[in-house]
């Protein structure tokens, strides 16, 4: 029987780049992600990505360039689906439960994705010369969570004894707190389950209210 072997693809053709630059970005997140910038080499991407370790360099002249590729690659994922997962709701904490909701989501779907965010302040601590190039998409986390609290804080709906920052640092320690948490446990049930009992814990306890005003709504 004859065996069948696999081409592994040298400079693209222009009608193929799209979607090995698509396949590259998908194979560099998972290297990225499984063994960290340091340890990930070309060879290792290009293996994944079914192309030459030489074709890397028509798309990215770097590995630094790469890895920023991937970072911006999968903040525009992440926060373009949060964005569609809020922008039906209202109140602080339906917004917050329906960011909840993505993550999940997007973690059962793809586990490379929360593997690769959750691994960034580590490379960029070890590898200063990251910093500059995923700094400016680090920051859409914190301006989500600091709209989606001046926005309740607007509405009225915080008490005005909890202090706004306080409140989106944390929000934002929920958020990346369940992102690690996923990947340590790598279990996206028993993650669903824990999102599912803090969006419970946030709706009943009333947990931001401002009190009511009397007369008002009786």
């Amino acid at each position: 029987m004859e065996k069948t072997t696999v081409r592994k693809l040298g400079r693209p053709r222009d009608a193929d780049s799209v979607e090995t630059r698509a396949r590259l970005l998908a194979a560099a997140r998972k290297c990225f992600g499984e063994n960290g910038f340091e340890r990930t080499t070309n060879a290792q991407i290009a293996e994944v990505a079914g192309i030459t370790s030489a074709a890397i360099y028509h798309y990215f002249p770097s590995k630094i360039d790469l890895y920023a590729a991937v970072f911006e690659e999968v903040q525009e994922f992440i926060y373009a689906e949060i964005e569609k997962g809020i922008e039906l709701h209202e109140t602080l904490v339906d917004r917050f439960s329906a960011a909840l909701d993505v993550s999940v989501r997007i973690n059962r779907d793809d586990p490379s994705i929360a593997g690769f965010v959750v691994d960034v302040a580590y490379e960029v601590q070890h590898h200063p010369e990251l910093f500059s190039f995923v700094e400016p998409q680090r920051q859409r986390s914190a301006n989500l969570v600091k709209r989606l609290c001046a926005d309740a804080f607007a509405k009225g709906e915080v008490r005005g004894d909890i202090p706004q920052e306080a409140l989106e640092d944390l929000l934002s320690v929920l958020l990346s707190g369940l992102l690690r948490f996923s990947t340590l446990i790598n279990n996206s049930p028993r993650h669903a389950a824990t999102v599912e009992v803090l969006k419970t814990m946030l709706r009943s306890a009333d947990t931001f209210a401002a009190p009511a005003v009397p007369g008002i709504g009786n």
